[in-house]
């Protein structure tokens, strides 16, 4: 059996060919470290998917041979679902793939055998899986999910109300809806994001977020 360290494995340091730093997890609790474009941007994703009960950057700590040489590999993210299933994925673009397959396939060989006797997937995403637009709109809107400034409890309540009438409309047609007045529909656009990435509006996820985007209750 596998035991996953919420520990990290490894301290991510700062790095100067690459970004580094943190994002707070609301759904952990926790500050979680990332060390490159691609694994800041699936924190963004883990922490707007719904059917993510939990995840850990650097979880544990592989050994394994290359040849003769006893080697330790680390991957980048374990991830916990609702439904029990449990991933362990690493982060990689695809020129990095192409370019050290030969130094890569060894560390992801022993990940697949330790995942596979040990109820565990292992997955590789790169960018291509990673930078979508549902990225996009999980970046976008983990800045309103716990928002700087306090939320007005009678400006929900309208929105609801008037999207409940119109039943489905644009972000647009909503705010327009709601006021004539571009101050106040700026407030009320903050409180919109704020339902949206609270879940109490919903949306196609799969396209990217904007003004003339449909929204429903």
């Amino acid at each position: 059996m596998v035991i996953i360290s919420f520990k990290k494995s490894r301290k991510i340091g700062r790095n100067s060919f690459s970004i580094t730093g943190q994002i707070f997890s609301v759904k952990n609790n926790s500050l979680i470290e990332f060390e490159s474009q691609l694994e800041r941007n699936l924190t963004y994703l883990l922490e707007r998917r719904r059917d993510v009960s939990m995840y850990c950057e650097q979880p544990i700590e592989i050994e394994y041979f290359d040849g003769n040489i006893k080697r330790k590999y680390i991957p980048d993210f374990y991830v916990q679902y609702q439904d029990g299933n449990q991933e362990i994925i690493e982060v990689k673009y695809e020129k990095d793939l192409l370019e050290k397959k030969d130094l890569l396939e060894p560390k992801f060989k022993a990940a697949r055998e330790l995942c596979s006797s040990n109820h565990l997937t292992f997955k590789i995403l790169t960018e291509k899986e990673i930078n979508t637009a549902r990225m996009f709109n999980s970046k976008f809107l983990a800045n309103y999910k716990t928002p700087r400034f306090k939320t007005n409890l009678g400006d929900i309540e309208y929105i609801l109300d008037t999207l409940r009438k119109l039943e489905q409309t644009t972000v647009t047609n909503l705010i327009n809806e709601c006021s004539s007045d571009d101050n106040r529909k700026a407030e009320l656009l903050f409180h919109l994001w704020y339902l949206v990435s609270n879940y109490l509006i919903n949306f196609n996820e799969e396209e990217k977020l904007s003004m003339n985007t449909l929204i429903w209750k």
